[in-house]
Parts: C-alpha cells; sequence; structure tokens
C-alpha cells in the first residue's frame, strides 16, 4: 500500500497492490460528497482489491461544502486519467453511492479516450437525485440514508438547484449512456435510491450496454460497510466483486 498525490490538481490517493497488474481499479468512496476518505473505507478498497484480483487505486476527493461541485468531479477524472497513464493500460472505476456518481461520471467524460475504462462497478448508485422516485418516499426513514439527509447532501454540493440537471451530477440524464463499459450494478432492496438505480439499469440495457444487475432485497444503503460483520452484506460484496472481475477478465 502506496500514499500517492495525481500531479497537477493535488489529489491523494492510496494504492493498494494486486495479483494482476493488467488493469487498476480506480475507487471513489462514498459518503453523500460531504464525508468519506482514504481511511473511512479503506477495507472497500481491500476488498475489491482481494476480490478483483487487481490493484486498487483509492481516491480522497474533496468534499462539499469547502468544496462544491464540480470539484469531487474533478478530482475523479483527473484520478482516472492519471491511473490510466501511470499505472496501467486499463482501467476500470468502481464506488458506493455518491462514488458511483462519480465513477460514473469519469467513464462518460473519457468514453472514446485511451483513458476510457473497461467496466465499471456502481453500488447503490446516486444517479439522479430526484425526489419523485417512488423509493424516495417509500423508504424515506430508511436505515443507512434517508430522504432528508440525501436532499441535505445535495444541497451542500451544489451551490444551484438548477446543477440537478447537469448531466456531470446527474449522469441518468446523459445522452451518452450506449458509450459506458459493460457494467455491474447493485442495488439495495431497503434504499431510498432503489428506484433511480433501477431506472439507470433500465437505461443502459436500452443504450446497448452490458449489465449485471443485482438486487440485494433486504440490504440497506451502505450494506458495503457491513461486509465482514454480516455474512449477508459479505456475500453480496463477494459475488459483486466476482461480477467485476469477470467484466475486467473479459475485456479486451
Amino acid at each position: 500500500m502506496r500514499d500517492l498525490t495525481v500531479p497537477g490538481p493535488g489529489v491523494p490517493v492510496r494504492l493498494y497492490g494486486g495479483e494482476r497488474d493488467d488493469c487498476v481499479v480506480v475507487f471513489l468512496h462514498g459518503g453523500g460528497f460531504v464525508s468519506g476518505g482514504l481511511d473511512s473505507h479503506d477495507a472497500h478498497a481491500r476488498m475489491l482489491c482481494r476480490d478483483t484480483g487487481r490493484s486498487v487505486l483509492a481516491v480522497d476527493y474533496r468534499l462539499a461544502p469547502a468544496h462544491r461541485f464540480p470539484a469531487a468531479y474533478d478530482d475523479a477524472l483527473a484520478a482516472v486519467r492519471w491511473a490510466a497513464d501511470e499505472l496501467a493500460d486499463r482501467v476500470a472505476v468502481a464506488g458506493p453511492s455518491a462514488g458511483a456518481n462519480l465513477a460514473l461520471g469519469a467513464a462518460l467524460a473519457l468514453a472514446g479516450t485511451t483513458a476510457a475504462p473497461v467496466a465499471q462497478l456502481l453500488v447503490n448508485p446516486l444517479v439522479h437525485g430526484d425526489p419523485s422516485y417512488p423509493s424516495r418516499s417509500e423508504l424515506a426513514d430508511a436505515y443507512g440514508l434517508t430522504s432528508e439527509r440525501l436532499e441535505w447532501c445535495t444541497e451542500q454540493y451544489l451551490a444551484d438547484p438548477a446543477l440537478r440537471d447537469d448531466v456531470r451530477f446527474a449522469p441518468l440524464l446523459s445522452p451518452d449512456l450506449g458509450a459506458l463499459p459493460p457494467t455491474v450494478l447493485v442495488v439495495a432492496g431497503r434504499d431510498p435510491l432503489r428506484d433511480e438505480g433501477r431506472e439507470l439499469g433500465r437505461r443502459l440495457r436500452v443504450a446497448g450496454v452490458p449489465v449485471d444487475l443485482s438486487e440485494e432485497p433486504g440490504m440497506p444503503h451502505g450494506f458495503w460497510r457491513f461486509a465482514e460483520l454480516s455474512d449477508a452484506a459479505g456475500s453480496a460484496v463477494a459475488r459483486m466483486g466476482a461480477l467485476l472481475r469477470s467484466r475486467i477478465d473479459a475485456a479486451p
């Protein structure tokens, strides 16, 4: 494990060495754009490294409200570009919640370039932020993430409500979804973000993107952090890691 810095923007990153050096998985942590970092998501990165057999680059992107949109997006993009230039011929991206938002945003921005990810893992993704999805009211007070907390985090990240429709924040609205790589998409059944995750899966398939969609019916938002405490969460994490590994293995 090595702590490094992405030159230029000066983004702190942490590299976990994997069994194989043919691909680096760039990991963007969750935390609603307002919390989290290298230490809080150390176990997540280690599990990804173990389950994919690849090196993992965890990114300590800037947080709101001190650094509002698009600071986190810009840092994620810079880190993926740097990983592709300096660490491996191929990269994949992965993240939960807000991290999935940033991973997907980077994959869209880099599609068609030499830094384009060959696969992505999106777990309980925040990809739209529209409070009208049924799960936002049905599961408004769910364990792990409430709709009220989600709205608060969004307001901290976005300085202007009009930015809710900016595809860098709401990649679900992008007209270029068909350019994305094979996707492992995980949706938790007890998560207010459940329905926008389902909608992302539907739109990716319509766009012709290969999608492995797993729904974990009894799981809350943030179940990944319980992988070492709960057999059910641990099994879900192992499954998604294995699926990402198979997508990376199959990628050219």
